[in-house]
């Protein structure tokens, strides 16, 4: 990637950056604005935060699917029904809480330039009005990088009262089931009641007013399934701040771990693993030798 990706991962990584986020790319200058001028609103903005090693058509699905429907917290009309998000933020996390890079892994930079090919796939599935940027943020939470979110944005809108005054955003974090259970584990928080209370204010519109969209298990079939086993976030589904969606059966079962360990037991000539991610994606994995046992 070029030199700017490459001192901003520094400034990130050395505790420089002033949000402890860095925007690496914007689809426009204005963004998260649309680019279809809209009157002052709450712009809402999908954020897909993963490791992105490699992107995946797990991730592709995940960053194209529709609004949905917040419980009954939002309105029941038409013209509701068939927005769509207003901005799209792929989130990279240079400092996980579970995973920390290993040998053979894609480095921040590759994995950063791979985002910049899966933007494309995304502007080839959706309309001309798409919305797009790229991000690296150093905090571990999903609480933490919703306030580091909100402060980013107040100080983007208020570096440019002429385009955003009377905006503000609202935070719609798209994730997989596995990652809405780490959200509900008290590990994270110190106790389940610093746990809960940190969730509220998280999620609370008198709060930090950000939404969890949760895409359904490869293996469930019904939402009531996998509520069961996180009895702890039934407070948020029944008050609409976490919602339940389905993506293509085909993919939702795609992991980049599939992609990675596939590579490393058949190797890149090997066709299967392939079928994990969009077609730039698999060019740039050969193009730089990624992910085989002895790289």
């Amino acid at each position: 990637m070029s030199l700017p990706a490459a001192a901003l991962l520094q400034r990130i990584q050395h505790g420089l950056s002033k949000h402890s986020l860095e925007l690496v790319y914007v689809s426009h200058s204005l963004w998260p604005a649309p680019k279809a001028p809209l009157p002052p609103s709450q712009i809402k903005v999908l954020v897909l935060d993963a490791s992105f090693n490699p992107p995946t058509l797990a991730h592709l699905a995940l960053a194209n699917s529709p609004l949905p429907q917040f419980g009954h917290s939002e309105p029941n009309d038409a013209a509701h029904n068939s927005r769509n998000y207003d901005a799209k933020l792929l989130l990279l996390s240079v400092r996980n809480a579970d995973k920390t890079l290993k040998p053979g892994d894609a480095t921040y930079l590759q994995r950063l330039e791979m985002l910049q090919i899966f933007t494309q796939d995304m502007a080839s599935n959706r309309d001309e009005t798409a919305n797009v940027a790229i991000a690296m943020i150093d905090e571990p939470t999903f609480v933490g990088k919703s306030r580091i979110l909100q402060t980013f944005f107040k100080s983007r809108f208020a570096a440019n009262p002429h385009h955003f005054s009377g905006f503000d955003t609202q935070l719609n974090f798209i994730v997989g089931f596995d990652t809405l259970e780490r959200l509900f584990q008290p590990r994270y928080y110190g106790s389940e009641e610093q746990m809960m209370s940190s969730l509220r204010q998280f999620l609370s519109p008198d709060g930090d007013n950000s939404r969890v969209v949760c895409a359904r298990r490869a293996s469930s079939t019904s939402s009531a399934i996998d509520v069961i086993e996180l009895a702890s976030a039934n407070e948020f589904i029944s008050s609409g701040r976490i919602a339940i969606i389905d993506i293509d059966d085909e993919v939702k079962g795609y992991s980049s771990s599939d992609v990675r360990n596939t590579i490393r037991r058949l190797g890149l000539d090997a066709a299967e693993w392939r079928k994990f991610v969009p077609l730039g994606i698999a060019s740039y994995i050969v193009r730089d030798d990624l992910y085989r046992i002895d790289s």
